[in-house]
C-alpha cells in the first residue's frame, strides 16, 4: 500500500513543501520514493528571523500557497526545525530501553543546557553502543529545541491548513535526503548554506556525529554588498551574483569587493572551525570530503573558497538522489533545485514514531 508524506521547510526567505510517495510502511528508511509534488514560495521580509518564525500569519499564508502550488494530496506534515537556539550534542548515556532512556534525558542533560529543561523539547537519536568495564553505554545525538521555537513553527503550519504530525531536526533531514552509497562512504561533511543560517552535519559511514547551526548565510553576503553600496537588497543580490568571489568587479561597484569577501570569509571560517572542532574531539575521524547544498552555495567561487580553506574536495549535493519524479511534477519545475530542496524532501523521508 502506497503512502504519502509531506515535508515543510521554513527557511529564512522561502518556505518549501515536498510531497513524497512510498511503496509501503518502512520504505522510507533506506529506500527510494517518488516526488509527487514540490513548490517554494518567498516569505514576507522579516517573517522569519534567525530561524524563528515571528510572523505566523505571513508564514502560514506562504505555506498554504506552496501546498496549493505543489498540489499535495495529504494534510499531515513533517515540520523542520533548525535555528542557532536548538542545542545539538553527541552524548553517551547508560544503556536502557529507549522509552526509559528518553524519559531520563532531563536528569542527564540539565546541567549542560543553556536554558531550563522545562523550556525545551528533548529528544535522543542513538547512533551506537560502547562496552565499558562494568556497563554498556549508548552513544547518540541529543536535541534540545526551545518550546517557543517549535510552537511558532507548528502554529504557522496549522495556519496553512495542514496537520503537523512530526517535528524533525532540519540537519537530519538534510542528511536523509542524500543517503546514497557513494555519499555515505567514510566521513562526509554536509554544508547547507541558507539565507540566514548554515547547517553543518558531519557523518561517519552515514551516521550523524555532529550537527551545528551557524548564524550566517547567503543573505548576510547580500547585506554586506547592500551596505557598502547603499542599494536595495534586490539590487545587492544581483551585484553579488554578478561579482562572485574572486571575480571581476562590476563597473561602479568596486566598493563592494572587500565587504563581500569579508562576509564570505566569516561564513567559511565558521564552517572550517566546526571541522577543526570535530577533528580535535574525534582523532582519525575527520571528514574526507564536503557535500554543499542550499541556495547560498550557488555563489560563484564559494565552493572553491571552502575547498581551499578546509583543504577538502567540495561538490554539490543532490536533493533528488532518492526520488523519481512523479507524473504531476514537470522536470522544468524542479530543474536547478538539486541544492535547494534537500531539507523538505528529507523531512518527507522521516518516519513518525
Amino acid at each position: 500500500m502506497a503512502i504519502k508524506r509531506v515535508g515543510v521547510d521554513i527557511g529564512g526567505t522561502h518556505v518549501r513543501v515536498a510531497e513524497v510517495e512510498f511503496s509501503g510502511k518502512g520504505a522510507a528508511a533506506r529506500g527510494r520514493g517518488t516526488l509527487t509534488g514540490y513548490a517554494e514560495v518567498p516569505l514576507p521580509r522579516g517573517a522569519v528571523q534567525a530561524g524563528e518564525v515571528v510572523d505566523v500569519s505571513g508564514v502560514g499564508n506562504a505555506i498554504r500557497q506552496a501546498a496549493q502550488d505543489a498540489v499535495i494530496s495529504v494534510k499531515d506534515a513533517h515540520v523542520g526545525v533548525g535555528s542557532a537556539n536548538v542545542v545539538v550534542r553527541e552524548i553517551e548515556l547508560p544503556a536502557l530501553p529507549m522509552p526509559q532512556l528518553k524519559s531520563s534525558l532531563p536528569f542527564h542533560v540539565q546541567e549542560t543546557l543553556p536554558m531550563s529543561v522545562d523550556e525545551v523539547l528533548l529528544d535522543f537519536y542513538p547512533t551506537g553502543e560502547k562496552e565499558l568495564e562494568s556497563s554498556k553505554v549508548v552513544r547518540g545525538i541529543m536535541v534540545a529545541a526551545p518550546k517557543s521555537t517549535v510552537t511558532q513553527n507548528l502554529l504557522a503550519v496549522e495556519a496553512a491548513g495542514l496537520r503537523p504530525k512530526m517535528v524533525d531536526l532540519a540537519g537530519f533531514a538534510l542528511l536523509r535526503s542524500q543517503y546514497t552509497e557513494d555519499v555515505m562512504a567514510g566521513g562526509v561533511a554536509f554544508v547547507d548554506i541558507g539565507a540566514r543560517l548554515t547547517t553543518v552535519v558531519i557523518t561517519s559511514h552515514g551516521v550523524p556525529r555532529l550537527v551545528r547551526t551557524l548564524p550566517q548565510g547567503g543573505q548576510d553576503l547580500t547585506d554586506a554588498v547592500a551596505g557598502s553600496l547603499q542599494i536595495s537588497a534586490v539590487e545587492a543580490e544581483e551585484v553579488k551574483i554578478q561579482m562572485g568571489l574572486g571575480g571581476r568587479a562590476v563597473p561602479g561597484r568596486e566598493a563592494a569587493i572587500d565587504p563581500l569577501a569579508q562576509s564570505a570569509r566569516a561564513l567559511v571560517e565558521g564552517v572550517r572551525n566546526t571541522f577543526v572542532y570535530f577533528a580535535s574531539s574525534n582523532p582519525g575521524e575527520a571528514p574526507a570530503h564536503v557535500v554543499m547544498t542550499g541556495g547560498g552555495s550557488l555563489l560563484n567561487g564559494l565552493g572553491q573558497y571552502l575547498a581551499s580553506a578546509t583543504r577538502l574536495p567540495v561538490r554539490y549535493g543532490n536533493a533528488f538522489a532518492r526520488v523519481a519524479l512523479g507524473k504531476k511534477v514537470r522536470p522544468e519545475v524542479v530543474q536547478g533545485l538539486e541544492v535547494r530542496a534537500a531539507v523538505p524532501i528529507g523531512l518527507a523521508f522521516g518516519e513518525a514514531s
